[in-house]
């Protein structure tokens, strides 16, 4: 049966202060796991627009996040591959923007293309999109590119190891991104059509009272 601070240990919990030095250090390390990773190129696909990018998976961002309608998509299974990063299936479940290297998508000129550069995360559409859509000002060719395909992926880095802390992925299923994502969108739509709307209030007075 173990202590209680030993059940703190075991648990991911953290290390009582009055633990030495040392014993810190093992308990530290036995959290610790290798993961490889590397840098990776994605171009433009035929008639495709923006990139190419460089993805270069890391830990705490390694999310090769996939929102395709469900399942891992071949193009962001390709890029996990080559990278060493973590599919994920962002139907099923949802990880934080700042943990996503790259999202790949599927949207062919929608307003939900823009969410993810919004957002600053690196955008591989695989639809020959361009920018559109009310969030178009954030789609940029050094964070988006699209009519992305297998093909049009290749290795541009040595592997490099790096330590990565297995108590900190949170595996617990969370909301469906897509709730999250339409309500990014509705709200940049409300600002775009405010931005519009003002405009012509600003006028409409102006012609009513000589302004």
């Amino acid at each position: 049966m173990l202590s209680k601070d030993e059940e703190q240990v075991d648990s991911g919990q953290g290390i009582p202060d009055y633990y030495s030095p040392s014993l810190v250090s093992f308990a530290k390390r036995w959290r610790m796991s290798e993961k490889k990773y590397r840098k990776v190129r994605i171009k433009a696909g035929k008639r495709g627009w923006g990139g190419p990018l460089e993805i270069e998976p890391k830990p705490g961002k390694d999310y090769i996040y996939c929102v395709t309608g469900g399942g891992i998509h071949p193009v962001a299974a390709r890029i996990a591959e080559l990278s060493g990063g973590t599919a994920f299936d962002g139907f099923s479940s949802k990880r934080d923007f700042d943990q996503i290297a790259v999202a790949v998508i599927d949207c062919g000129g929608t307003a939900r293309v823009g969410v993810y550069p919004m957002k600053g995360v690196m955008t591989v559409d695989i639809h020959a999109t361009k920018p559109s859509g009310p969030l178009f000002r954030y789609i940029k060719a050094d964070i988006f590119v699209s009519g992305v395909s297998v093909d049009d992926i290749e290795v541009v880095g040595d592997w490099v190891t790096a330590e990565v802390d297995d108590t900190a992925v949170d595996e617990t299923p969370a909301p469906v991104v897509e709730e999250k994502v339409e309500a990014v969108v509705e709200k940049a739509e409300a600002e775009v059509q405010e931005a519009v709307e003002e405009p012509k209030k600003k006028g409409l007075f102006g012609r009513l009272f000589g302004g």
